[in-house]
Parts: structure tokens; sequence; C-alpha cells
């Protein structure tokens, strides 16, 4: 009786923590998801916009000589067993609005 009891309480405690698992899991997936919904303002706004959710990284910021903000920001290519490569792009702010151009490194 005891070797039963035993039983049924370990198969409760697997089920019950199947189900914590499953509930992580979702709420994982869902925070994931409305952290892409995000709707962004100013620079990381223009680079999702432009490039895709989070795809660039935002290298350095500098100031040109007019006094406008700018940003340095690269685009790694990932190819099968090679090392990455990069794009680079120079991000500038005019007014309210951001321009950005490729450049060499």
């Amino acid at each position: 009786m005891f070797q039963l009891f035993i039983f049924v309480l370990i198969a409760i405690t697997l089920v019950l923590l199947g189900m914590f698992i499953t509930g992580l899991m979702d709420q994982y997936k869902t925070e994931k998801e409305e952290k892409k919904s995000i709707v962004r303002d100013g620079i990381l706004g223009y680079l999702d916009r432009t490039f895709g959710f989070g795809t660039v990284k935002i290298f350095k910021s500098f100031l040109d000589a007019e006094g406008n903000e700018g940003f340095l920001v690269y685009l790694p290519k990932h190819e099968w067993f090679k090392s990455p490569t990069y794009q680079w792009y120079e991000v500038y702010e005019i007014g309210e609005d951001f321009r950005h151009a490729e450049t060499e490194r």
C-alpha cells in the first residue's frame, strides 16, 4: 500500500512539474513576442525599421562638424563555418530624421 502511495505521489509531482515548465515556456514566448512588438522611437526605432529588429549593433556615437550626433553601427553576416563579416554604416541624426550610409572599415 505504501509503495502504491509513493508511486501515485511521484506521478502527480511529475505532472505538476510538467505543467509548471510548460507555463514558464509559454510566458517566455509571450514576453519575447511582446518585446518584438514594442514600437521604438529614436535611433533604435530607425535601426529596427531599416535593418530589422535587433540585427545591427551600435559600435560608437560621435559628433560631426555641424554638431549633429552620428552613430557607427555594424551588421554581422554569418556564413557556414566562416567567421562573420561585417557591414559598417554611419547613421546621422538630421533634425528629427535619420539617414544612413554604408562605409568602408
